[in-house]
């Protein structure tokens, strides 16, 4: 099946408040998908549809060729792993203990850790290059070791999809791209499927192969983020005037914005 995810005439939100309206929408197996657009365009409200979090006022929302809803929560937690904006990082747990949180799927009525559950903590571990971190406290880390955590938690799900809300938010820029970067390597030498919601336009268009530009609940576009991320598109979305440039290294788009001069 080409596309594991398969949004269809979705209208969904909050207290009859309709905040998506009609969205139609494909994630292809294996592809590294971000969600882009402003603040409150309804980026983490598609995810929350995705992950059965949040049911649709209307439309349907498929995985592997099965509605997303008639799963029930183990099923769908073997099938997709979900870490959102904010998690709960003020318990004294040691980063192992915390990593190991993610294979409640795998635990018995006991949530006795296994032999196979602690190989794939430190599998994890090694991959999201926290080994070292693993008897640190996790409230004693930094931001950016913390999001590699929470990122190891989340991979440790052993899912095919890993879904992400903003999980560079708030990094200087080396720790952003070091958590881009790990995702890649998820994506393409994992074959994990991602979908990923960003602030960053040119990190989005650096390390997605599909971008999906969201504004006021609706789809604006979709493709790559060379189709995606050109000016007139953003400049409407993001209301701003910006010049979209070609990185020489990469041949990536990214986006400059531009600030007027004030007329005397």
């Amino acid at each position: 099946m080409k596309n594991i995810i398969e949004l269809k005439n979705i209208s969904a939100g909050y207290h009859k408040t309709e905040i998506l309206k009609n969205i139609g929408l494909d994630i292809r197996r294996g592809s590294f998908t971000g969600i882009i657009g402003r603040n409150g365009a309804g980026k983490s409200t598609l995810l929350k549809v995705i992950c059965g979090l949040l049911k649709p006022f209307s439309g349907t929302a498929v995985l592997n060729g099965k509605n997303i809803n008639s799963y029930s929560k183990k099923e769908f937690a073997l099938t997709t792993a979900f870490m959102p904006q904010n998690v709960d990082t003020s318990m004294p747990f040691s980063v192992e203990s915390f990593v190991m949180f993610g294979r409640y799927p795998y635990m018995n009525a006991f949530k006795i850790p296994s032999k196979k559950d602690y190989e794939a903590v430190a599998e994890v571990m090694e991959t999201a290059g926290i080994m070292d971190l693993r008897k640190r406290n996790i409230c004693e880390l930094s931001g950016g070791e913390k999001q590699r955590v929470l990122i190891a938690q989340t991979i440790a799900q052993g899912t095919e999809i890993l879904i992400f809300d903003e999980p560079a938010s708030h990094l200087d820029i080396g720790s952003q791209s070091d958590i881009m970067r790990l995702l890649r390597i998820l994506n393409e030498k994992h074959n994990k499927t991602i979908v990923v919601t960003l602030h960053d336009l040119n990190a989005a268009g650096e390390f997605c192969d599909t971008l999906v530009l969201m504004d006021s609940g609706k789809i604006k576009n979709t493709g790559s983020p060379q189709e995606v991320l050109n000016y007139k598109d953003i400049e409407e979305v993001y209301k701003t005037t910006v010049i979209v440039k070609t990185n020489p290294i990469s041949n990536k788009p990214y986006v400059i914005p531009v600030t007027k001069k004030s007329e005397d």
